[in-house]
């Protein structure tokens, strides 16, 4: 291991970094590179000063103010035809010649693929006219009168958005109908959607389910919430009556299972996004749960699949709470049509559609959509091609599962003998490739194949089979312009938590309340992180202007005291960054953004995030203004992208950014680990940290850093975390902030935990999979406290290292008794989980008491 400044951990993965030829990026045979199509977008920083053309190429400096001429005039025309295109009601409703042209533009790409008819796109098209006048008296108007003209203080805009808040003499007004009485308090007879969640109704822009919810009500529907309905009734799902158009379903802002259980598959002692953080509110695996009760209510009423929990399980999958591999959720739901990743754009072409009389299992062509069909010859017709691309299929479902008379483990395989197959992952540390059976190799191959298409420009549709069935993904939807995010954003929630919670509250609320999200999208490659699959690696950011009046209205919120909690994102300081390669091209398949230095082709857009960081501090009622969301230390420590301009920024995130400490996540300090994790070598935090300490001091601050580790992570060994420990000790640290690694669905760290390989190189990677194992590690990390000290004694002692127990300065723990649970996980709830299926209730040292978290 090597953690000196010059080496050159993740060296593979940028062989010619800055190599962005023409020669490095050939086109296939039928494919295309439409920025509006296949996914890209410009900046419109470098557009407007003439630095790079529409489609991305670099500009020598005498040309670039004749290219600032020509963008100048092409940023107009595209703004009015993604406006056309892309279902801007107001745009609709303008009715000039130039926006009408790029309706029927857009309406002849409708036609081209084969699946609606020319009559059903002109309907869908006067239906869009038809309510464009509505919407722009119900919602424009007040959007615009809280717009910051010229002539507009910023009082005048705190006070138009408090305008949004629900006022004493009808709280429920402001809010979208979640009983029969709010529905003929509007007027309504029967909803077009009703969107079923997991998750209590707070409407504010951190919850998943209220944006979809105003986006759908922007675009002129009736939507209705039924938040975290009672699971066992089927009754509790007819509160709102059958909708016109379709029920959406999501199980909430994190994996149900996820919500429900910790890393050693203990129940969670509450629910943050529960009223009054109660856990059993919702249902494991919420969202098959919710279809087939859906269905038992309203039979084929239409039913659309959504967020997270969705979104990672759309093909077969390894569960780590079932310890084996589960279909498509598609499939065990019974839904028709899955949404994944960021779902604006997809569910408001849907809901167009649906209105226009398309049936839902006639729409096969949405942009970050999957479906289920049994015929699937339409992929390969020209229209088809011509727009997605050539449909790329990976490994049958079938596949990946053990053969059904899977012998069991015996005395000759160098494994523990027992009565359970070698699919029971969980119930065997495998030690070499040569313990891992075919299928397990295989679902590593299925991964790497879905994987590489998961990009909204490079990326062409993904089919897999489940015995007759087919799962068709079509490529992610495209990146969202500045001014679609500000859309969003600007629509008018209340920012509080249903009236129904008054007296409970809602935690997950209380901790978000006064954020701001300031962009999406994350260029980090982290392989246990979900949100490069969900949000994408392309950062898509808001402008400044909404960010502003997103913290104006905070301001005006009840009980702000004067501090917004957070200002980021997935990571605070990727707010503006740009690669002219993403948007014109796609993220590199074959190279990292960041490792193992951040890439020359990416823009550091710093200069952007100081003003906007400027800007929000100097609204009047802002006292601090925290980044809470942690930040990517080793891009601002890069000589070459980041420059002076990344110790400027550290000097004000030190003087006016941060609570004392800082989140930053070196996760671990071996570079074998780390090369897994894909994070940046140690020596990038101690160096950022360095330059951290000294700027707090410059500032007249004692500010410190607050490190986040991962333990049992693919690719750590008892060794590795022993030596993690033994950095622990020397630097005198004793780290509260431990996570322990859970395989969550479609990271690639995930197929690690399964498979045993590298889905992206091949190779073996050694990974804890047993419970006892998994506990190892966690309290290695964690030796000074008492009531790990018997398994760190026995760790260190099968590891060799009884040097390490004593009382000398060195050592870990004192000498003592060692201690370790006979069952991998005693506590664990029935039918879940792995390790022996009995115990007696003598030996479990947890009877009767409360799992420690």
């Amino acid at each position: 291991m090597s953690n000196t400044p010059g080496a050159k951990l993740h060296a593979h993965l940028q062989p010619a970094a800055g190599d962005h030829s023409a020669d490095r990026y050939r086109k296939r045979p039928g494919e295309i590179l439409d920025r509006l199509e296949r996914g890209g977008h410009a900046d419109p920083e470098d557009l407007r000063a003439g630095r790079i053309t529409p489609d991305g190429h670099a500009v020598p400096f005498g040309k670039q103010k004749l290219q600032a001429e020509i963008n100048k005039r092409w940023l107009s025309e595209e703004h009015q035809r993604v406006q056309a295109a892309r279902g801007n009601p107001v745009a609709y409703g303008q009715q000039s010649p130039d926006l009408n042209d790029a309706l029927q533009r857009f309406l002849r790409t409708q036609g081209a693929r084969g699946n609606a008819a020319e009559g059903d796109l002109g309907a869908k098209a006067a239906a869009a006219q038809e309510y464009a006048a509505k919407l722009a008296a119900e919602y424009y108007k007040s959007a615009v009168s809280s717009q910051p003209s010229a002539a507009t203080t910023k009082a005048e805009v705190a006070v138009a958005a408090d305008s949004r808040l629900p006022t004493a003499d009808d709280p429920r007004s402001a809010y979208l109908p979640t009983t029969r009485a709010d529905m003929q308090a509007r007027g309504w007879d029967q909803c077009d959607f009703v969107l079923v969640t997991g998750d209590a109704y707070v409407d504010h822009p951190s919850f998943a389910n209220a944006v979809i919810g105003r986006v759908l009500e922007w675009a002129g529907f009736k939507v209705g919430i039924l938040a975290q309905p009672d699971f066992r009734n089927p009754e509790a799902f007819r509160a709102l009556g059958k909708p016109r158009l379709a029920f959406l379903v999501s199980a909430g802002n994190l994996d149900s299972n996820l919500n429900a259980y910790t890393a050693h598959k203990l129940p969670r002692s509450d629910d943050p996004y529960s009223p009054g953080g109660k856990p059993g509110r919702r249902p494991v695996r919420a969202t098959i749960v919710y279809c087939n009760m859906l269905r038992r209510a309203f039979g084929k009423t239409p039913i659309i699949v959504g967020g997270i929990e969705a979104s990672q399980r759309r093909f077969a999958h390894y569960d780590y709470w079932d310890d084996k591999v589960r279909r498509s959720v598609l499939l065990d739901s019974n839904a028709d049509m899955l949404v994944f990743g960021m779902g604006e754009q997809q569910i408001v072409e849907i809901a167009h559609r649906l209105n226009a009389g398309e049936s839902l299992h006639e729409i096969n062509d949405v942009r970050g959509t999957c479906y289920v069909k049994k015929d699937i010859t339409f992929l390969d017709t020209p229209a088809f091609v011509d727009r997605f691309g050539r449909p790329v299929s990976t490994l049958d479902y079938e596949s990946l599962l053990p053969p059904k008379n899977e012998p069991a483990v015996t005395a000759g395989s160098g494994l523990p003998t027992s009565d359970l197959p070698l699919s029971r992952v969980q119930e065997f540390q495998t030690t070499g490739p040569d313990q891992i059976p075919a299928y397990r190799k295989n679902y590593a191959r299925a991964f790497k194949i879905i994987f590489d298409q998961q990009d909204p420009v490079r990326g062409r549709p993904v089919v897999q089979r489940h015995g007759a069935l087919h799962v068709v993904q079509l490529p992610p939807a495209r990146h969202q312009s500045e001014q679609e995010l500000d859309r969003w954003y600007d629509l008018p929630y209340t920012r509080l938590p249903h009236p129904d919670y008054a007296r409970q509250g809602v935690p997950a609320w209380l901790t978000t309340q006064h954020s701001i999200i300031t962009h999406r999208g994350c260029m980090g490659s982290c392989t246990f992180c979900a949100i490069w699959m969900h949000q994408g690696r392309t950062i898509q950011s808001r402008s400044i202007d909404s960010i502003e009046r997103e913290a104006a209205g905070i301001t005006r919120m009840p009980g702000f005291k004067g501090y917004i909690s957070d200002v980021g994102g997935p990571t605070a300081n990727m707010y503006g960054n740009y690669c002219t390669v993403q948007q014109t091209l796609g993220a590199c398949k074959d190279r990292d953004c960041l490792l193992p230095d951040p890439c020359p082709a990416l823009r550091q857009h710093l200069e952007k995030q100081l003003e906007m960081l400027r800007r929000v501090r100097a609204v009047p009622g802002v006292k601090k203004a925290f980044i809470a969301s942690g930040i990517r230390h080793d891009m601002l420590i890069d000589a070459k992208t980041a420059g002076p301009q990344g110790e400027r920024y550290i000097e004000n995130l030190a003087a006016h950014h941060t609570s004392g400490h800082l989140k930053v996540a070196p996760e671990h300090l071996s570079d074998n680990v780390l090369a897994k994790m894909r994070k940046p070598g140690l020596h990038k935090y101690e160096e950022f940290k360095q330059r951290f300490i000294e700027a707090s001091r410059r500032v007249g601050k004692e500010q410190y850093l607050v490190a986040y580790f991962v333990s049992s992570h693919p690719g750590c060994t008892m060794d590795e975390q022993i030596r993690l420990a033994e950095y622990f000790k020397r630097n005198n640290w004793s780290p509260e902030q431990v996570q322990d690694f859970i395989p969550t669905p479609m990271t690639p760290a995930t197929a690690m935990f399964y498979s045993g390989l590298d889905p992206e190189t091949g190779e073996y990677v050694y990974t804890p999979t047993t419970m006892r194992e998994k506990r190892r590690q966690r309290a290695l990390m964690q030796f000074g406290r008492p009531e790990f000290q018997g398994r760190v004694r026995k760790a260190l002692r099968e590891a060799g290292r009884t040097d390490l127990i004593g009382r000398h300065p060195g050592a870990l723990v004192p000498p003592g008794n060692e201690e370790d649970w006979e069952d991998d996980n005693p506590a664990r709830p029935a039918g879940i989980g792995s390790g022996p299926a009995t115990m007696k209730k003598h030996n479990n040292p947890y009877r009767g008491k409360r799992p420690r978290r």
